[in-house]
């Protein structure tokens, strides 16, 4: 099995987050100013902090390259001698993974400022020398936003004069690391923007919102949490993971669902926005609450198997004990009364979506990760189509697709480029067809926004032809 390091952000910051970050590991590399998958780390810089005190660093140059464009000198004071003179890589690495030891586990959050910058390296070089990982990663640009909301930018160096934190060497990676974790351990116990910070994290919902939560609170007890979205979607979560989710419009509201539940429980549904369509997800329009007694077999499911999904480790556990969706559950609680629902309602006559059953592995045979990652290496065809079909040369293009495919190549950007080439030849049916094709594929190896943006793409496709073949019948 190809290595692999999995990323999971952190960006909630509430009054006890002392607790969820008691111990953690501030990074920073210098690079030589290629992006991640063709770029190398020239310079690590780590240190690890407990109760907000850095114990112990870790620093190193790393001979990764035998050229350094002159910026990255100029920037960094790094130069291509001094890279030369280093450690070779794979030694350089082997004793850093030893250092992060449980953070590669996911037991202690890694810190940077820019994270997706540095995490992005770590995971790519992590995978490059055959290491796998689980990374949990807190940004301090995104933390001094939200908590110094005044400030005209949030740079290290600026963040560091504001609250007065020492940065020596800057662009130099242990100076920089060490600066980053002081700005965590310094914020973290800013009692004053923390608090300013939760308020207006743990928003108030409206009268209707809390009466929505209280009839899916009402059907089971768990160990409950809720968020309004800045996009007005409100979600309620057990032990961390969501189970139901709604956006309420005056005197209806719509809950939000995947295909696999219209499957079960059909129901009138309409498209969603383009975000809800990235996770899959129909909208489903509700007159009355008495209508979610429909529904209830579908969510008490979702909460069973939520409360007995063991938490991934202990920081996830501490990120839902102590994070915003628990204080706001525990803010809205004394509003929540019991909602009786009905076992029998009034249902709005559905449209299938007849498209979540054709979800087989193909070829009756099971497609898996290796088979993906063998067919990557001909991706280059996939290019070749995309080129030839911007300059219109759709025959070309369809020889290219065809040779990705017979070599394994099975990525949903090819089977939408394969849709595209139908979809010119105005060949609906070929169209579908070769968009379920490659739902297949990414739901055997568990690709599930892949799979919901092929599928969703399917079913706008067929709800049109139906809307078609309708008017042709009238």
């Amino acid at each position: 099995m190809k290595p692999l390091v999995t990323r999971r952000i952190l960006k909630e910051y509430p009054l006890t987050l002392n607790k969820i970050a008691d111990r953690f590991v501030a990074i920073d590399f210098e690079t030589d100013g290629r992006d991640c998958e063709n770029g190398r780390v020239i310079e690590i810089g780590a240190c690890f902090f407990e109760n907000g005190q850095p114990v112990k660093t870790f620093s190193s140059l790393v001979h990764s390259v035998d050229y350094l464009p002159p910026f990255i000198t100029e920037l960094t004071g790094i130069t291509i001698d001094m890279v030369r003179n280093a450690p070779a890589e794979p030694g350089v690495w082997k004793r850093f993974v030893e250092f992060l030891d449980g953070a590669l586990e996911g037991q202690e959050i890694i810190v940077a400022h820019n994270a997706a910058f540095d995490t992005s390296f770590l995971k790519a070089s992590l995978e490059r020398l055959g290491y796998s990982g689980t990374i949990r990663y807190l940004d301090t640009v995104d933390l001094s936003q939200k908590l110094l909301p005044y400030m005209s930018g949030h740079a290290l160096n600026k963040v560091c004069a504001e609250l007065q934190i020492e940065l020596e060497n800057h662009h130099r990676a242990l100076d920089d690391a060490v600066a980053c974790g002081n700005i965590l351990a310094t914020l973290m116990n800013d009692e004053d923007s923390l608090k300013k910070y939760t308020k207006s994290a743990v928003q108030k919902l409206s009268k209707q919102e809390i009466e929505i939560a209280s009839a899916i609170f009402s059907m089971q007890e768990a160990d409950w949490g809720i968020l309004r979205h800045s996009n007005a979607v409100v979600t309620l979560y057990v032990k961390g993971l969501p189970v139901f989710s709604f956006v309420a419009r005056s005197s209806k509201f719509y809950f939000l669902a995947d295909a696999d539940l219209l499957e079960h429980y059909p129901w009138a549904w309409t498209f969603a926005n383009q975000k809800e369509c990235e996770y899959g997800l129909f909208r489903i329009p509700i007159d009355t609450i008495d209508q979610l007694g429909y529904f209830r077999p579908y969510v008490i499911k979702k909460i069973e198997q939520a409360m007995e999904t063991p938490f991934e480790d202990a920081g996830r556990h501490n990120e839902w004990k102590y994070g915003i969706a628990k204080q706001t559950y525990k803010k809205i609680k004394p509003h929540i009364h019991e909602v009786g629902l009905s076992s029998t309602c009034s249902k709005r006559k559905g449209r299938p979506v007849g498209f979540a059953r054709q979800l087989a592995c193909e070829e009756n045979r099971l497609f898996d990760r290796i088979d993906y990652e063998h067919g990557l290496v001909y991706k280059f065809y996939l290019t070749r189509a995309i080129d030839a079909r911007k300059q219109h040369q759709y025959e070309l293009a369809h020889t290219f697709l065809r040779q990705a495919y017979r070599n394994g190549l099975r990525t949903a950007e090819m089977f939408v480029e394969i849709a595209n080439f139908y979809k010119h030849h105005h060949k609906p049916e070929k169209e579908v067809e070769w968009l379920l094709k490659g739902a297949q594929c990414m739901n055997a190896i568990n690709l599930v926004k892949e799979r919901q943006l092929l599928l969703l793409r399917a079913a706008k496709l067929m709800d049109r032809q139906n809307s078609e073949n309708k008017s042709d019948r009238k």
